[in-house]
């Protein structure tokens, strides 16, 4: 390979970084929501059915976190079929990534809160409720 060639190739080389760098933003987008995924599924399967014998055994999982502040979401769980600290670990997770996910992006919303719901015992599982009484 002649001097001409070698050069080339450096430069080539040096440049893929930078030109790189707009498709990374599309990646990283794109990593943020397959990690996003990843983790709620994973908390989804360690919810699992979350059955109660009375409401004792129903609780509220926060999760996530909106661009104006406050959980995304809430999910019911059931402390017979789930455990607490696991869950809650795993939320923290989520919305550690969805907080930067929305920095990344920029990204705005309604800033309207989410109230927590209710947490219910019917037919033997969790259930939420927005019903306030």
């Amino acid at each position: 390979m002649g001097p001409a060639a070698f050069s080339a190739l450096a430069l080539g080389l040096a440049l893929t970084p930078a030109l790189a760098q707009g498709g990374d933003a599309a990646a990283a987008v794109g990593s943020d929501a397959a990690a996003l995924k990843a983790v709620h599924g994973q908390i989804i399967n360690l919810i699992g059915e979350p059955r109660c014998n009375n409401l004792v055994h129903c609780r509220v999982l926060p999760l996530g976190a909106r661009p104006c502040g406050g959980p995304s979401e809430y999910l019911a769980f059931s402390s017979m079929t789930a455990n607490r600290e696991t869950l809650e670990s795993q939320a923290y997770e989520y919305t550690f990534l969805e907080e930067e996910a929305n920095r990344s992006k920029s990204a705005v919303g309604s800033c309207e809160v989410l109230p927590q719901p209710r947490v219910d015992c019917i037919s033997g599982r969790c259930t939420l409720s927005s019903d306030r009484k």
